[in-house]
């Protein structure tokens, strides 16, 4: 580990594990989230991931990989898996089939996947490049965009899609949901009314 850096992070909450990788380094991740220090960000989004999925999968014992990248590995990332120049917010890249229905997602029966303990649900990345441009274009905190990209990413590797607009509210009521559990709960944030909740109290997203 190099000086300077953030050691992988491994949380647990309530069955649910997430293991933080490092692509960034703490002194970057450090000036993002101030005022907050990058252990209270990490928790936070630890927070944000289990509660998302406990909110669409239940309370079993799962795992989450997330990852902390600047924009060159993820215009590599999204070139190489989705064919798209650039980088993006958020990638999500689920280990398992799901089947929805309405907010719970379920394993599908053709999955093949019965495990003795946690199952390892795949893998989020997130663009902190990206996460600063677009908190600074809606004028809101850094840390609130990453808790929204770790939400959106989670419901990705659970099935969840916006390609259809039925798909879409499902979505956005299941990022509503964990994200009032999070301004409940985490009053460290200084949540800034019309980021994450627009007027009429619903959750508002990048679009990605």
């Amino acid at each position: 580990m190099s000086p300077g850096s953030l050691p992988d992070y491994d949380g647990r909450l309530m069955g649910c594990s997430v293991t933080f990788h490092d692509r960034i380094g703490r002194d970057r991740l450090e000036q993002a989230v101030e005022p907050l220090d990058a252990d209270a960000a990490l928790a936070l989004l630890e927070s944000a991931v289990c509660e998302t999925v406990h909110a669409a999968f239940g309370k079993g014992a799962a795992e989450v990989e997330l990852t902390l990248a600047g924009d060159a590995e993820m215009e590599r990332l999204n070139f190489d898996h989705m064919g798209e120049r650039g980088p993006t917010d958020v990638l999500s890249f689920p280990l398992h089939e799901w089947s929805l229905d309405g907010r719970q997602s379920y394993l599908s029966d053709d999955d093949g996947v019965s495990p003795p303990g946690g199952i390892l649900l795949g893998d989020v990345v997130i663009d902190l490049d990206q996460a600063l441009r677009q908190a600074a274009e809606g004028d809101w905190g850094v840390t609130e965009e990453l808790v929204l990209l770790a939400i959106h990413g989670t419901l990705h590797l659970l099935g969840h899609d916006h390609a259809e607009m039925d798909e879409e509210e499902r979505m956005r009521a299941l990022e509503h949901q964990v994200l009032g559990v999070l301004h409940r709960r985490h009053h460290e944030v200084e949540w800034q009314p019309g980021s994450l909740f627009d007027r009429a109290g619903h959750a508002v997203t990048t679009g990605s």
